[in-house]
């Protein structure tokens, strides 16, 4: 077997320490020199698993101040789990995928003002299920949380604020209906005034701060309903 180099036994026991409260968050602890002899091993050494704790967050190295041990980042609020789905009426979820794709930066409009009051990234998608053109998209995100992003994101909208590292701690859906306009009834190929099913999705922190809005309008007779958890 391997045997495990010095710097990583240095390091580990660094670890244990942090992570037990044996070392308590605030903590100076002593400089290399001192924690070298205390641990049988080099000042290289010590340099190395120190420099490596510190790259994984636990201590802080500061000029005048030594090492001291970190206060713990707070833990990133994880999304619910999302059981609400789109469905057939034959009972299968809805595939989706994407046809087209344009991405704005730009001012709010209309009813987005009721979420953003400066400028979002607004990405507008249309999407195809089946080979047939069946909604339109358009996702809006704070711009001071993603100040760039591209087109290429993913159809769910979760794996999509996870793949741009959102936080989101709720979600909250409102659904309605509509008709198609005339730009949307060639957007979608069908004919004008067919009926839309309409699911606003709104993704907030923990603070309760909007991060980002789906709107989804699809004309495919769908139903909308919750899974069982």
């Amino acid at each position: 077997m391997a045997r495990v180099p010095l710097y990583q036994q240095a390091e580990t026991e660094l670890l244990r320490r942090i992570t037990s409260g044996e070392w308590p968050a605030g903590m100076r602890i002593g400089n290399e020199f001192e924690l070298a002899e205390e641990f049988g091993v080099s000042q290289g050494t010590m340099r190395r698993a120190l420099i490596s704790v510190e790259a994984k967050g636990h201590l802080n190295r500061k000029p005048g101040r030594g090492t001291v041990v970190a206060e713990p980042e707070p833990a990133m609020p994880s999304a619910p789990p999302d059981l609400r789905r789109l469905f057939l009426p034959d009972a299968t979820p809805l595939p989706l995928e994407p046809f087209r794709a344009r991405l704005d930066l730009r001012d709010p409009v209309d009813a987005e003002r009721e979420f953003f009051s400066g400028r979002v990234q607004a990405l507008s998608r249309t999407l195809k299920s089946g080979g047939e053109r069946i909604a339109l998209e358009v996702i809006l995100i704070d711009a001071g949380l993603v100040p760039a992003m591209d087109e290429d994101q993913p159809v769910e909208f979760l794996p999509l604020l996870h793949a741009l590292d959102l936080p989101t701690a709720t979600l909250e859906d409102r659904l309605h209906a509509e008709v198609t306009s005339m730009g949307d009834s060639v957007a979608l190929a069908c004919d004008r005034h067919t009926g839309l099913l309409c699911l606003t999705r709104i993704a907030r922190d923990s603070a309760a701060k909007v991060l980002a809005v789906q709107i989804l309008r699809m004309t495919e007779p769908a139903s909308y309903r919750t899974l069982p958890a």
